[in-house]
């Protein structure tokens, strides 16, 4: 150990001398053709993992993700050409106010409750190419409008990984909860006017269905291609670190389990799931990367919004903060549901856990609008 810190040390002095008069874009340069060439050599020295992991993560785009998001992605393209947005913004609107959004919003919540990550960011981008928002409502918006599905939460976390669906629903709550509390947090001027007119609509509403369905199906091959790529090459750097000698000597397994989840949120949340450690705090650091995503669903948002300039400081700290929100929801709903402390079994109480689950989900649905009650009153505390 001592060895390590040492070379670590320096490893750290070298680059502050080589680096101390450049300029910070090259450093940023230097940095990632450093990283990247490291990576192309332990390729090179180690094909067979970047070949497992590399099929590894082909397998979980083809099997677990193409066949939910696709179908969903061509659906939710057609409702946006047949004047889904108005129609939409006029049965949900009102749960856009608590979130001080427009009601054109409400099918990007919409989608992004339903789906999940990275659709909301997505749609929120032909949100804004469609002029129906301002830039202000644009970059809130894709924080608010980014969490995971509830397929993922409740089927894979949940049923599959905790083996309790009930769990499942409590991180689910949380990451939802941490959206709404989200949308009331973020700043937001009030007194601004939106001048950006949608013209659309007319040329979507007398398409031909054979053409609109086309261009639906082209665009969900094309975004889907696109997650695809960045599933498969975080699937080989999840691979590499892994095989790296350097994380091998941490021997804590949450370490290591958080350090994984950080960068690919779904095989962190395996490790978290299966460690030895107790329930709650597995719901807890489980919510934590549920709302924060891990750079893999990062990089996959910022795919989206990058061209539109929104800062990715600014974006990363947010959904870092989003993410400390729904673990701390996370660990008030387990203190108040989860009944028996236990390290690795799963005893609850189904009768008190049912009816409690039911009017937490009753109060979820019903606290947009007694938000948009009050909203007066809780403008003046944010």
């Amino acid at each position: 150990m001592i060895i390590l810190i040492g070379i670590l040390i320096s490893i750290f002095i070298t680059l502050f001398i080589l680096l101390r008069n450049v300029t910070p874009t090259k450093i940023v340069n230097y940095l990632v053709i450093t990283v990247c060439s490291l990576i192309v050599l332990f390729i090179i020295f180690n094909p067979e993992v970047c070949i497992t992991f590399s099929i590894n993560g082909a397998k979980l785009f083809f099997f677990k993700v193409f066949p939910y998001v696709f179908p969903f992605m061509v659906l939710s393209n057609l409702i946006i050409a047949y004047d889904g947005i108005n129609i939409y913004s006029k049965l949900l609107g009102i749960l856009c106010k608590p979130q001080r959004l427009p009601k054109s919003a409400s099918i990007i919540l919409a989608i992004s409750a339903l789906c999940g990550y990275p659709l909301g960011a997505k749609y929120s981008c032909d949100l804004y190419e469609n002029g129906l928002i301002d830039f202000d409502d644009f970059e809130r918006l894709v924080n608010i409008a980014s969490n995971a599905g509830p397929l993922f939460i409740v089927g894979s976390i949940g049923s599959s990984m905790l083996k309790n669906k009930f769990l499942g629903y409590i991180l689910l709550i949380s990451c939802y909860l941490s959206c709404i509390i989200m949308g009331i947090i973020l700043p937001c001027n009030p007194h601004k006017k939106s001048t950006r007119k949608y013209n659309d609509t007319k040329q979507s509403l007398n398409a031909n269905f054979g053409i609109s369905i086309k261009k639906s199906i082209e665009n969900a091959l094309q975004v889907s291609l696109q997650l695809m790529g960045f599933i498969v090459i975080f699937s080989v750097l999840i691979g590499i670190m892994k095989n790296n000698f350097l994380f091998n000597k941490i021997n804590n397994p949450v370490a290591k389990s958080m350090i994984l989840g950080c960068i690919e949120m779904t095989n962190g949340s395996f490790l978290i799931s299966s460690s030895q450690i107790t329930v709650e705090l597995k719901v807890v650091l489980l919510s934590f990367l549920l709302c924060f995503g891990g750079f893999s669903i990062l990089s996959q948002i910022y795919s989206f919004i990058g061209k539109y300039k929104i800062s990715p400081t600014k974006f990363i700290f947010r959904k870092f903060l989003q993410g400390i929100i729904g673990g701390i929801i996370c660990f008030i709903l387990t203190k108040i549901f989860y009944l028996h402390e236990t390290t690795y079994t799963f005893n609850m109480s189904s009768n008190k856990f049912n009816f409690g689950y039911y009017i937490l989900i009753l109060l979820i649905f019903i606290s947009p609008f007694i938000l948009n009650k009050f909203k007066k009153i809780l403008f003046k505390f944010f």
